[in-house]
């Protein structure tokens, strides 16, 4: 019955599926890796589905091997405005503050997704269980190779020493193994449009206030991605049904940072109900990207952490077995970190309460008043603090 035996068994090949399984397969590690989905196989699409790239992301998909793929499809943020209420509250950051070229990069999200599974398809270490799914875990012993059964029938089984389990907030191989989240419920929907609009090339805007939180992000000469994560009591007032913006809010919001707003479409929602499971780590069993913790979009900080997550996995395997008690507690440092700084700009910067606003306005000004705090600040939203940066994967 057995069709295999693998190192590594990976559920879900979207971006995180489909990176580590690459880093794996390049360590030598034999992988299989299984998506429920019929493979991707487009190159374009007529709309944009905008992911965030930190710059740390970018060194470490260069030391991945992966950036020279990439380069054609990215466009570069060099600048990033912070707006809080009013324009007291502002702050702009640059990429040459902290001697970069880019501060980050934007992608369209499917495209970056079908460049991985192009490389997951030619790699010989790798291989690819389609429209599949897991439905059946064997017994999971430490540091011994137990039984992955797929499909309904339970017809084929497979072996394999370690799981990871990257196959979004809804796994239910999570569910099987009860691992439970704790689940944040918002009051907001989270929208996304293409628009064409003129610009500071090259600019992110993120903006924090009553109606919720407003960002633009630039994809091309002339075109933004809007990303209106707004209060459920709002959300009538800026999208019709028809799924149609109101223009005139989004330029007033937007005003002095776009001009000449139009053709404005509609390419996704979602309500904003996130998760973060209590562990991440079962035996020899792993939870990677949205299957460990769904974010809120506010600092584009979901792959950028599960990217780094990856990073420390394959640091940690370069011993002969991997330690997964050692990666848990070093993974799980790194999203407390992350889930601080999201509660800090969903409950005080975003929050229109009197006492938080003044507390906005403390935080800002303080920033903004010293260069040093700027630039550390500024150094902790990239995922650069304490990274030496300017040595690892640099451009040079």
């Amino acid at each position: 019955m057995s069709e295999g035996k693998f190192d590594f068994i990976i559920s879900g090949a979207g971006l995180v599926g489909c990176l580590v399984t690459l880093q794996l397969a390049k360590s030598g590690y034999k992988c299989c890796l299984i998506e429920k989905n019929k493979a991707l196989n487009k190159t374009s699409f007529k709309d944009y589905s905008p992911l965030s790239l930190n710059y740390r992301s970018y060194l470490l998909l260069k030391k991945f091997g992966l950036w020279d793929k990439l380069i054609q499809h990215i466009y570069p943020i060099k600048n990033l405005f912070l707006k809080s209420y009013h324009s007291l509250n502002r702050l702009r950051f640059e990429a040459k503050d902290i001697e970069l070229d880019e501060l980050g990069f934007v992608i369209d999200r499917r495209v970056f997704t079908q460049v991985l599974f192009d490389e997951v398809k030619q790699s010989k270490n790798i291989s690819l269980h389609n429209e599949s799914i897991i439905n059946k875990l064997g017994n999971n012993k430490k540091n011994e190779f137990f039984g992955v059964y797929l499909d309904s029938t339970l017809s084929k089984k497979l072996l394999t020493k370690y799981l990871i389990i990257s196959d979004g907030a809804e796994s239910s191989l999570k569910n099987f193994l009860d691992i439970k989240s704790k689940e944040i419920d918002y009051s907001q929907t989270s929208f996304v449009f293409n628009a064409n609009a003129s610009f500071e090339s090259s600019t992110a805007i993120q903006i924090f206030n009553k109606y919720g939180i407003f960002a633009m992000i630039p994809y091309a000469e002339n075109k933004i991605n809007l990303i209106l994560t707004i209060n459920n009591k709002y959300t009538s007032s800026f999208v019709g049904r028809n799924k149609q913006i109101d223009d005139m809010r989004i330029k007033e919001i937007f005003k002095n940072y776009i001009n000449n707003l139009d053709s404005c479409n509609y390419v996704s929602e979602y309500n904003l109900i996130t998760s973060r499971t209590h562990e991440i780590a079962r035996k020899n069993i792993l939870l990677l990207g949205n299957s460990s913790q769904l974010l809120h979009p506010v600092g584009a900080q979901g792959f950028n952490l599960a990217i780094r997550h990856i990073e420390m996995l394959m640091d940690h395997i370069k011993s002969e077995n991997l330690d997964m008690l050692s990666l848990s507690k070093d993974i799980d440092k790194s999203r407390l970190d992350t889930f601080d700084h999201i509660d800090l700009a969903t409950k005080i910067l975003a929050n229109d309460k009197i006492p938080s606003m003044l507390m906005t306005f403390g935080i800002i000004n303080t920033v903004k008043s010293s260069r040093l705090l700027r630039n550390i600040f500024l150094k902790k939203i990239l995922g650069l603090e304490g990274y030496a940066y300017l040595t690892v994967g640099s451009k040079a």
